[in-house]
This record gives C-alpha cells, sequence and structure tokens, in this order.
C-alpha cells in the first residue's frame, strides 16, 4: 500500500506549484517534501512530477493524486458515517472547475441542492470553458464546467445544455462607433471587451457571425460584473450572457449591435467515472439542474 503522506506530498507540490509553496502548506521543512517525493518515484520506478517551473504531474502523478483526493473524500465519507448523530461529524471538501460566466449565473444555484443535503464544501477553481478540462486531467480538479465534449481517459462527460452570447454596446457607443451600421471598419476601430487572453468568445462570434477575421482593440477585464458594467459604461462592446443582459435590453442600456445573430457554447459536465458518494451526488444535482436552466436546442453545437 503507498503511504498516504507520500501522496499527500505530490499533491502538495504539484497544487502548489512546487517544493517550497508546499513544504510550507504542509508545515514541514522542503528538505522533507523532496524526501516524500523521492521515496514515491523509487518505489514506483518512475518519476511522478516534472522538475519545470511551474512544477507539474507526470501522468502517473496525475494518477496518484486522484487516487489521493479519492482517498481522503473516501475517509471523510467514513469518519461521517462512524461520527453520525455525535454532532462531531465533519464537512468533506470537493474541489470543482468552472467557467467565470457560468460560476456568475447558473453554476451556484445548480450545486445548491448538493450542498444543502450533504457536509459537502466547494473548493471552485475559476478558468476559462476550454481550459478547465485541463485542472481536471492533471487532478487538480474532481469534476468541471467544460466547452470540449471529448472525456478524458478514465472520465466521464455529459451535456449540459449551451450558453447564449449576444454581441451588445451602449447606445452611446453605437453612436460613436457604429453610427454608420456593424461594417468591417467599424470593427477594426471599436474597442473590444475580454475576459483575458485566453478568452476566444469574441473572436470566434465576429468570425462565425460577422466574417471579420482581421485584427481588433480589445481591453482584457476579468470580472463577470465588470464585463456588463464596462459595457453599460460605453467603454467598449462585448459578449455577455443573454440572461444577465435582459433587463438592460429591455430597457434600452443596452443594444444588440447583430440582431438575431449569437454564439451558442455548449457545456459539459466531466468527472472521473470512479466517485465517492458526495460526489456522485453532486455531479447528478449538476446535470439535473444545469439541463433545466441552460438551453438544450443550441444552433452551433458541434457535431
Amino acid at each position: 500500500m503507498l503511504d498516504p503522506k507520500l501522496l499527500q506530498a505530490l499533491a502538495a507540490v504539484v497544487e502548489n506549484g512546487g517544493f517550497d509553496k508546499a513544504a510550507k502548506a504542509l508545515f514541514l521543512t522542503q528538505s522533507a517534501v523532496s524526501q516524500r517525493i523521492k521515496q514515491l518515484e523509487e518505489r514506483l520506478g518512475q518519476p511522478v512530477v516534472t522538475r519545470t517551473t511551474p512544477v507539474d504531474a507526470t501522468p502517473h502523478g496525475r494518477h496518484l493524486i486522484q487516487h489521493f483526493r479519492q482517498l481522503t473524500l473516501m475517509e471523510a465519507e467514513l469518519m461521517e458515517t462512524l461520527q453520525a448523530g455525535d454532532g462531531h461529524a465533519g464537512f468533506s471538501t470537493l474541489a470543482v472547475a468552472v467557467n467565470a460566466d457560468s460560476l456568475a449565473t447558473w453554476f451556484l444555484d445548480a450545486a445548491r441542492p448538493a450542498l444543502e443535503a450533504t457536509r459537502l464544501l466547494l473548493d471552485i477553481r475559476v478558468d476559462d470553458q476550454e481550459h478547465t478540462h485541463e485542472l481536471l486531467r492533471g487532478g487538480h480538479v474532481s469534476g468541471c464546467v467544460s466547452s470540449r465534449s471529448q472525456t478524458i481517459q478514465g472520465g466521464e462527460s455529459h451535456y449540459l445544455g449551451s450558453m447564449r452570447y449576444l454581441c451588445l454596446a451602449a447606445p452611446h457607443f453605437v453612436e460613436r462607433y457604429f453610427a454608420d451600421g456593424v461594417s468591417h471598419a467599424a470593427l477594426s476601430a471599436a474597442p473590444a471587451l475580454l475576459f483575458d487572453r485566453k478568452d476566444s468568445l469574441h473572436q470566434a462570434f465576429l468570425q462565425q457571425q460577422l466574417a471579420f477575421t482581421l485584427d481588433f482593440p480589445a481591453l482584457t477585464l476579468p470580472s463577470v460584473q465588470g464585463f456588463l458594467d464596462y459595457t453599460l459604461a460605453g467603454i467598449a462592446y462585448g459578449l455577455i450572457p443573454e440572461g444577465m443582459a435582459e433587463a438592460a435590453l429591455d430597457d434600452g442600456r443596452l443594444i444588440d449591435l447583430a440582431p438575431g445573430r449569437h454564439l451558442d457554447v455548449p457545456l459539459y459536465w466531466h468527472h472521473w467515472q470512479m466517485e465517492v458518494a458526495l460526489a456522485r451526488q453532486l455531479t447528478a444535482t449538476i446535470i439535473e439542474q444545469g439541463r433545466r436552466v441552460l438551453r438544450q436546442r443550441p444552433d452551433n453545437l458541434p457535431t
């Protein structure tokens, strides 16, 4: 049997991106952490981490981290069963990865039934919907919301639905940049909003819906509420989830720059095939609630 302390050290090194930070997190010396990793690698006869900056897990290391997280959850469930009724049962924490737009709109409401029914806490990691997949593959999380449909080895994926994005701007922004219509010349001059440099939604919309492939000025703003606020203020225009913009569209504070055109982003819930009971309950809740609130017939769902 593998020593859980060795697996704990591996998870800490990868989670913190290095031996020094892992040592601080575990209240150990860096030498002690290095020794545990060395013992684990000697036991397996192969490396479990890359000697890069930041440190990452090797493929075998990822499997070990996943195994360690499952052991931790199983132990927490066992303790809850043993201590049931004596008031000492603790919480279990599950790490999940979610894109910012889902987190700001539907995800927390979707997860609430599982959180209210169990002693479960979520450690939510936020990343672009095209990159959350890698956090699961790397063993950092137990489940993720992703725009990728491909199932990773040892995992399962479930189609949830799609989020619809509209291309919106404030009236005075339209007067300044799009007074003569949404032309390619205007798109080349008007400042756009991107969530971060990983954000490819805006470019995808311009290419798919407006046949625009040229460069355009853009500012990054990694805040969903800030995205809406900056658009309302007329600082830039951007793609906003339809649910967040409904009121502003109704009262005229925002204008749809391309009526009838939008970008539907399909979302999937990915998780490991081998799940403890708490993780299975969260998975069932996310699938049920996600399919209830997200669009089930996106216009541009990939085949």
